[in-house]
């Protein structure tokens, strides 16, 4: 009865975590976000409709669209360009840049470590070394609106 127990919670917090990584983590399409966000969806014209189900937009396109096809953006600015306010959308991803590292290091000191208790006097050698990664934010698109939610320029890195 115990053992039951235990494998019945433990399969129950295994697929909770599981479905937490795959909702936190799994990208999202065009079409989940209109499964999300039918109103918004709706109210698009027909033209925008298309293109937000394939993921693309265009010059003219409303605000809303562009965040069917696209998403909601990692960045946004807002400026003026001869007067005319505009908003700029920006969107990133992680990319890993990877290195090997050899170093090494020397340290001499004196002084009190902790609360004044002890005294560390001396020098000291060390070396590291191994691979490394860092992730670095990359721009691959951004969406340019003018005063009117429109689309007035955009680019997408290929």
């Amino acid at each position: 009865m115990k053992l039951k127990t235990i494998f019945t919670s433990t399969s129950t917090s295994l697929l909770v975590a599981m479905l937490f990584m795959t909702n936190s983590c799994a990208p999202t399409t065009p079409t989940s976000r209109i499964a999300k966000n039918p109103s918004i969806f709706g109210k698009l014209t027909d033209s925008d409709k298309q293109l937000a189900k394939l993921g693309q937009i265009e010059r003219g396109m409303h605000k809303d669209g562009v965040l069917i096809a696209w998403g909601r953006p990692d960045g946004v600015t807002s400026g003026s360009n001869d007067g005319k306010s505009f908003e700029k959308w920006t969107y990133t991803i992680a990319s890993p840049v990877y290195s090997d590292r050899f170093r090494s290091f020397e340290a001499y000191g004196y002084g009190r470590r902790g609360h004044g208790r002890a005294c560390w006097q001396g020098s000291g050698f060390g070396m590291d070394f191994g691979p490394e990664v860092y992730y670095v934010q990359r721009t691959v698109a951004s969406v340019e609106f003018d005063q009117y939610n429109k689309v007035s320029n955009w680019e997408r890195r290929k």
